[in-house]
């Protein structure tokens, strides 16, 4: 799968799965469906965890009807390329499986976060207009609707951020993590220590250089030919354990608290496999080559002339030249996927109940 497509791949869809998705409102109103995709359901609430409304948060009121109707074809693109890829036998290839496998223990860390965010982040309507009001203060042409929903997303991301910084902590309490400083150090001066070595442990979870080997190389595939080995840094080597080790500790602590086949693990599975089938699906239907001409580079060149400038001097086209190409080729596949999504559009069956938008 090409990495360097995929994120331009879930710009388009908007399908990407991170810890910040959120949990369901249980109130029978953001159950409502606001879109139907061949039979397939795009509920209210999904909508809202779309817009960054998270939980029962707050409501989604000061968010602009038009920016309501992107995010929701959005989701309806994002369940149109999952049902053609599963349709084209996708979910039962090894290459799905493996990226499945590989998250089951973000499935259940992201359940957990999604379960007390749910019961712990909410906004006071007070202090969003408070907020609110600073932020007039200090910009006198924001309009009261704009103020309230910048106050409403800032809010919420301080608590987002809280929630996650008190699982963390109390995950760790819980299940405190070991770390072999001394055999990190050996590392970082250059003695030989194998793979299988465990470099931390917590609880029964055990991470070794091998796996922290292995996560560096996943963060930085293309590290330059003569740049020190980030494999042998202490810090890099100690910051990588750290994490692995944390996510250990919330995969443990999710599983104590039920998360296993639990409904939030569902639907983080849910969205985790429309994930998967999406980047599978734009591997088989955009173009893996996509030339770009000396032209379009120079045309590229002129239109962003002014945002080319280092030192107050204009950066010659030979110095940007080869990012210009990587720019104008992933633009190109983008194209490409929209193409893609419309001809999928024009041969559903889509239903929308425009009537929800305001209330959302």
């Amino acid at each position: 799968m090409r990495k360097s497509f995929r994120s331009a791949v879930f710009l388009v869809v908007a399908a990407v799965l991170v810890w910040e998705l959120t949990g369901c409102s249980k109130t029978e109103g953001k159950n409502e469906t606001v879109a139907s995709v061949n039979g397939e359901e795009i509920r209210v609430s999904e909508l809202r965890e779309f817009l960054g409304i998270r939980g029962e948060a707050t409501s989604a009121g000061n968010v602009p009807v038009e920016r309501k109707k992107e995010a929701l074809d959005r989701l309806v693109a994002g369940r149109l390329l999952a049902q053609d890829a599963r349709g084209r036998g996708l979910d039962n290839t090894a290459e799905f499986r493996q990226a499945l496998a590989q998250n089951e223990q973000g499935i259940l860390i992201t359940a957990l976060f999604r379960k007390e965010l749910e019961s712990k982040g909410k906004a006071d309507d007070k202090e969003v207009q408070s907020e609110a009001r600073k932020l007039m203060e200090a910009d006198k042409n924001l309009s009261e609707q704009d103020a309230n929903a910048r106050a409403s997303q800032m809010i919420l991301e301080k608590q987002t951020r809280k929630v996650e910084g008190d699982l963390v902590e109390a995950a760790k309490k819980e299940i405190p993590p070991f770390i072999n400083r001394d055999l990190i150090q050996k590392i970082g001066k250059g003695d030989k220590v194998d793979d299988n070595v465990v470099l931390g442990t917590v609880g029964e979870e055990k991470v070794s250089y091998g796996d922290v080997k292995r996560s560096i190389g996943a963060i930085s595939p293309g590290a330059p030919h003569g740049a020190p080995e980030l494999s042998k840094n202490p810090m890099m080597i100690e910051k990588i354990l750290d994490r692995e080790l944390t996510g250990r500790a919330l995969a443990a602590v999710a599983k104590k608290k039920g998360m296993e086949g639990s409904e939030p693990a569902k639907a983080v599975r849910k969205e985790l496999e429309r994930s998967i089938l999406i980047s599978l699906l734009a591997d088989k239907v955009v173009p893996k080559e996509v030339s770009v001409t000396d032209k379009e580079i120079g045309e590229a060149y002129a239109e962003h002339s002014k945002m080319l400038v280092r030192n107050g001097k204009k950066v010659p086209l030979s110095a940007v030249k080869e990012q210009l190409r990587g720019f104008l080729r992933n633009n190109k596949r983008k194209k490409a996927l929209e193409g893609y999504i419309e001809e999928l559009k024009n041969k559903a069956k889509i239903t929308v109940n425009e009537s929800l938008l305001p209330k959302v």
